[in-house]
């Protein structure tokens, strides 16, 4: 049960990246302040670049630390985190690139691993200061 919330994030991440890849988001259209954009990110965050066998080391040092950490103290912060990584991981190890496809208007395009790593990010910054 401990791991169930990292299994549901990993699952619902591979979902939505196999939909985009198969052009279903591209026929939704929210101008507004949303769109779907198909892009491969081959870098880290924000498109930075570093060859494939540095992020892959640096993503099993962080997966490493994780596990260790969220089996010490099972927080939803570090759970969100956890199973975003493996997410942008799975991407990384079978593919070569990470799949994006949200883009917010005036910002970034990227994925719900992404969008759940930023959340455990910001849980465990408020656990912090608390």
């Amino acid at each position: 049960m401990k791991y169930l919330v990292v299994l549901i994030i990993f699952i619902l991440d591979r979902i939505t990246k196999e939909l985009a890849e198969r052009g279903y988001f591209s026929k939704i259209n929210v101008d507004f302040f949303l769109s779907f954009f198909l892009t491969h990110n081959y870098g880290i965050a924000f498109g930075i670049e570093f060859t494939r066998k540095i992020i892959l080391f640096f993503n099993l040092i962080a997966l490493i630390v994780l596990i260790i950490l969220y089996k010490r103290y099972e927080f939803l912060g570090l759970a969100f985190i956890l199973g975003g990584l493996l997410g942008n991981l799975y991407d990384r190890v079978f593919y070569g690139y990470v799949i994006d496809f949200i883009h917010l208007k005036n910002f970034f395009v990227f994925n719900l691993a992404d969008l759940f790593i930023t959340l455990g990010g910001v849980l465990v910054f408020f656990k912090l200061i608390k």
